[in-house]
Order: structure tokens, then C-alpha cells, then sequence
């Protein structure tokens, strides 16, 4: 069962070219999350990935239900 809901290509694209131009690498790292976790990467992993907490990975999954991409 996947940790968040499908994201539409169309999101995915502009989190992907976000993720690259941006200069907020914070906000660039939880985009890049976002999108493992949609791949179907466990929380664990993605913090492992990411050189992150667990807890930051659900705080950014919380970030990312409630407010989106923005």
C-alpha cells in the first residue's frame, strides 16, 4: 500500500524540475522524497537515502497532504 496518495504526471513533472532549480536544497530534499516515496520506497529507506530521520520523512509526508507542492 503505497505511503501517499498517486501523484498525477503533471505534479510530478514540476516537482521534479523544482527539485532542480530551486536554491532551497531543504525544499529540494523533501520534493525528492515526496517522489521516492511515490516510487513505493519505504519511509526507511528514503531517510536512509536521504541522510534523514524517520521522523522528518513522516513530518515531510504530513507537509506534503496538507499544502501540496507549494
Amino acid at each position: 500500500m503505497p505511503i501517499i496518495a498517486a501523484i498525477p504526471d503533471e505534479e510530478r513533472q514540476l516537482m521534479c524540475k523544482e527539485a532542480q532549480q530551486t536554491r532551497d536544497k531543504n525544499y529540494a530534499r523533501r520534493l525528492i522524497a515526496m517522489l521516492m516515496l511515490h516510487r513505493g520506497m519505504t519511509v526507511t529507506d528514503v531517510a536512509r537515502l536521504l541522510c534523514a530521520a524517520r521522523s522528518s520523512v513522516g513530518r515531510w509526508i504530513n507537509w506534503f497532504t496538507l499544502q501540496g507542492v507549494e
